[in-house]
């Protein structure tokens, strides 16, 4: 007869052995971690400040609602700059947000103050490989960096082309241009076009603003030697002659401004040709089109001495600022909006091109917009190669701000070039002394 006690243990070590035997079907011994990783883990509810310093047309489209459906427990609290809220009043006041969405060309903005943080760590930590994005898109990057730091990711690429008005070609029996255009041509059709009829003044060519150059044109507001004003510079003196020879043209009224093409083009409509951005991309060209206007587009002109090179890459994207308790999360949520092909290949649908150098997602650039149906497209926004002259400053824009000006001078016939550029010199080094007091 067996002890009852023992007869208890028995079966108790029986379905103790059971059990293990069972376990073979189940992870392996080491393996208890792993298991948890691919196991639905609950995530603590985080808020991420996501400040609009750029503006963004619809949050929801082009950021929220993917990452609700990625990051579920994060919610995105929008705040949009403005008065009382601008980047100095978050340095201020200590509520600097956890990403600041921005144009990367107005980046030097915020470094200026040291706010963005470097990503490098956090790229690498992620795995994210750089070269998925346009190189034109990660060199500018790295420009806007003193030692090739990386302070920013691209949500979009802003492709530039040249606009033309079918109209004015056909009013005045000129064919329209083609793709691949030079400079040179563009020039040679801007002089064609540009007619008075009656008390109008058609407009063939209007060059777009002075930073679209800089990377074409090898200029650099500041000499990297010296830390002085670079308008002394050959590729300065160069620039001038070409906006004197583009501009100053016979039976057109003599140039204001370096600026207001946009409004020539959409709603005066004496302008013929308009090299920019694509205008699909931050202009309701369907509401223009129903107001009457025609347009198509070619690639963005290259120099005839530099036939594959045009403007450095222009983004919108993400910057993560220093002392963010929450740049781990905040990293997770940009990696995943600027490289993930769903999301992009929705924002290009919707016009914010990719800024991944992926052709296939390119192919459905402006998809979504009727405004695009039937234009020249397929080849404006493939990739083309660009050249940084060399690294961006905090006095680029007071040199912007002066070039604007002194080359209308010129090209208007108010002095010499040798005076001009020796004005536009003496200027911005006293503009550099300026930031510098500024930033001590």
């Amino acid at each position: 007869m067996v002890n009852p006690t023992k007869a208890t243990f028995l079966l108790l070590l029986a379905a103790s052995i059971a059990g293990c035997s069972s376990s073979s079907s189940g992870p392996a011994p080491g393996a208890a971690a792993g298991a948890e990783t691919n196991m639905e883990v609950k995530q603590e509810p985080v808020t991420l400040k996501f400040f609009l310093k750029s503006s963004l047309s619809d949050v929801d489209l082009y950021v929220n609602n993917f990452v609700k459906k990625k990051f579920p427990h994060v919610t995105l609290e929008v705040m949009k700059t403005g008065k009382g809220q601008t980047i100095q009043d978050l340095i201020a006041t200590g509520q600097m947000p956890d990403i600041i969405w921005e144009g990367l060309s107005n980046i030097q903005q915020i470094t200026k103050y040291d706010v963005p943080m470097d990503l490098t760590e956090l790229i690498k930590k992620h795995k994210l490989d750089l070269n998925i994005y346009s190189p034109n898109v990660v060199n500018a990057i790295k420009a806007y960096a003193p030692k090739d730091e990386i302070y920013f990711l691209p949500f979009n690429e802003f492709i530039l082309a040249l606009h033309y008005n079918p109209d004015i070609f056909d009013k005045f029996g000129v064919p329209y241009p083609k793709n691949n255009p030079t400079w040179e041509e563009v020039i040679e059709i801007g002089r064609k076009l540009t007619r008075t009829e009656g008390n109008t003044h058609y407009r063939g060519l209007k060059l777009p603003i002075i930073n679209r150059f800089t990377s074409q044109m090898n200029l650099s507001y500041v000499n990297p030697a010296t830390g002085k004003s670079n308008f002394q510079s050959d590729s300065w003196r160069r620039f001038f002659e070409f906006y004197k020879q583009a501009m100053d043209v016979p039976n057109q009224e003599p140039i204001k401004s370096a600026s207001g093409a946009k409004d020539e083009f959409m709603n005066k409509r004496t302008l013929a040709m308009f090299p920019d951005h694509i205008q699909l991309q931050n202009t309701d060209m369907e509401a223009m089109e129903a107001q009457g206007l025609r347009w198509d587009v070619v690639t963005y002109p290259m120099f005839k001495d530099k036939p594959n090179f045009g403007p450095a890459g222009f983004s919108d994207g993400f910057v993560i600022p220093k002392g963010t308790k929450n740049a781990e999360i905040a990293f997770q949520v940009i990696q995943y909006l600027s490289s993930s092909p769903e999301v992009q290949l929705e924002a290009t649908k919707n016009g914010r091109i990719t800024a991944l150098k992926d052709k296939e997602i390119r192919k459905h650039a402006f998809e979504n917009n009727p405004a695009a149906k039937g234009k020249n497209l397929a080849n404006v926004v493939l990739d083309y190669g660009a050249e940084i002259p060399s690294k961006y400053t905090f006095f680029d824009q007071e040199g912007y701000n002066i070039a604007s000006k002194k080359v209308v001078d010129y090209t208007v016939g108010k002095s010499d070039l040798n005076t001009i550029l020796r004005q536009a010199e003496e200027e911005h080094n006293k503009a550099i002394e300026e930031v510098k007091s500024g930033m001590r």
